[in-house]
């Protein structure tokens, strides 16, 4: 009778796991889309729920996107339009940049040009200076002289 009841415990057992697999395993690759196209669903509610500005945006980012694949549409025109003008306004951002640089660059080299003056004079400021300082130190040096042979005489 053990043997019986671990023969029927077995078949139940068996019986379960391959119900259990055809549950988990959809019956056709038609029925693992609908799932996977249902799930998409709920992640995409769950997330314009919890960002509707981003969801309106990108929704408007598509929008304006397909319609410009399309010849005639009116986001195709003024993107022509609004090229045009990005264009133009980036040549003439370009030629006030280069203009800006080289205003910089003259107003540098006028700095250079002043500090190398103003270096010049200081150096013939030190040159004098370090000159009067030699001759102080020079006739100093010959008084103390002539004052230490006096005594010492």
């Amino acid at each position: 009778m053990p043997d019986a009841k671990r023969q029927n415990i077995k078949r139940k057992v068996t019986a379960a796991k391959s119900r259990n697999k055809a549950r988990a395993e959809p019956a056709s690759f038609a029925d693992r889309a609908g799932e996977k196209a249902i799930e998409a669903k709920d992640k995409f509610t769950a997330f314009a729920k919890k960002h509707p500005i981003a969801t309106v945006a990108g929704g408007l980012a598509v929008g304006v996107l397909v319609s410009g694949l399309f010849r005639g549409s009116p986001t195709r025109k003024a993107g022509k339009k609004l090229g045009k003008r990005a264009a133009g306004l980036a040549a003439l951002a370009a030629e006030l940049a280069i203009a800006y640089g080289q205003s910089a660059m003259e107003k540098a080299g006028d700095a250079r040009e002043a500090g190398a003056e103003k270096l010049g004079s200081w150096t013939e400021d030190a040159a004098d200076c370090v000159t009067s300082a030699r001759a102080v130190a020079r006739d100093t040096g010959k008084s103390i002289t002539q004052a230490l042979r006096d005594r010492l005489n």
